[in-house]
């Protein structure tokens, strides 16, 4: 394998940077791109892992953080309380082109890592998944519900959309989550 193989590959993830999502940064002032969501959640895999409730295998959980929005580069990002519908066929896609661009052995690494992420049935998928379906909730509570509020977000669905996966991969996050859900309703950032 030579290093000009893998060039297309890290062209192309670049892209990622170009992806806006509806989550805003912290601090304000614009939306987080899919890059910066990545990291963001890599780096969160990495604080938790010892809150985690099984042993964890972390640099598995850090590269399916890693991998597991880069579809996105041709799907784009969907909102998760929004129309799914057609969500999985287009990252099925985009799964095939983007690790394609790599070399047969690391391509199929790839994806058969970003099919088990999908799949959310090992502890690593599932950890990682509670904690990617925290981040916005987290953002939305520290920006006063605005992602919530731009889409006409209710507690009913958030609580639907973020419950299973977050008490299933991480059960003491729940308990914060829930405690920030009702901190929004109470405080009118998010609607009942």
């Amino acid at each position: 394998m030579m290093i000009e193989n893998l060039l297309p590959f890290v062209k192309e993830i670049d892209r990622l940077k170009t992806i806006d999502r509806q989550t805003p940064i912290h601090v304000g002032g614009r939306v987080e791109n899919t890059a910066e969501h990545s990291w963001h959640l890599a780096m969160t895999v990495l604080v938790f892992e010892k809150m985690s409730p099984v042993k964890l295998d972390i640099n598995k959980a850090v590269k399916m953080a890693l991998l597991h929005d880069i579809v996105e580069i041709d799907a784009g990002d969907v909102i998760i309380y929004g129309d799914q519908s057609s969500k999985k066929a287009k990252e099925a896609l985009a799964r095939e082109r983007i690790f394609g661009l790599l070399p047969a052995e690391i391509g199929e690494d790839f994806k058969a890592l970003w099919n088990e992420f999908e799949e959310g049935q090992c502890a690593e998928a599932k950890f990682v998944s509670a904690i990617d379906r925290f981040l916005p909730l987290y953002s939305n509570y520290l920006n006063g519900g605005y992602s919530w509020k731009n889409h006409n977000v209710k507690a009913g669905t958030v609580i639907n959309k973020c419950e299973p996966p977050i008490a299933s991969g991480l059960p003491e996050l729940w308990t914060v989550a829930k405690k920030m859900i009702d901190e929004s309703i109470a405080s009118g950032n998010l609607q009942v």
